[in-house]
């Protein structure tokens, strides 16, 4: 199973874009920061992560603004066939 859900702040919101298919791609950066438990003690977890969506999702990312708290849902994927860096596809946006 490939299903990640993760709140936090948009901290950089690309420009609408449209792959050679005219498909909307847009692209974001969501800063988490939270406390969890692990192993039996509060750790805090701070983490920084791209995000990407398309269709109407893309045109709904990109009009949020920088600051906008937002509950994200998708799947992890490589950037690209090269790349080890990971990033989310996104299947939901919600304002927080």
């Amino acid at each position: 199973m490939n299903r990640l859900l993760i709140s936090g702040a948009l901290v950089q919101v690309e420009p609408l874009r449209y792959s050679p298919a005219g498909v909307a791609i847009a692209e974001a950066v969501v800063l988490h920061r939270s406390a969890q438990a692990v192993a039996a003690q509060t750790r805090q977890v701070e983490c920084e992560l791209t995000v990407q969506a398309s269709g109407a999702l893309a045109e709904q990312l990109a009009k949020l603004p920088a600051a906008t708290q937002v509950k994200l849902e998708g799947a992890l994927n490589r950037r690209s066939v090269n790349s080890r860096q990971l990033i989310l596809i996104l299947n939901r946006i919600e304002k927080e």
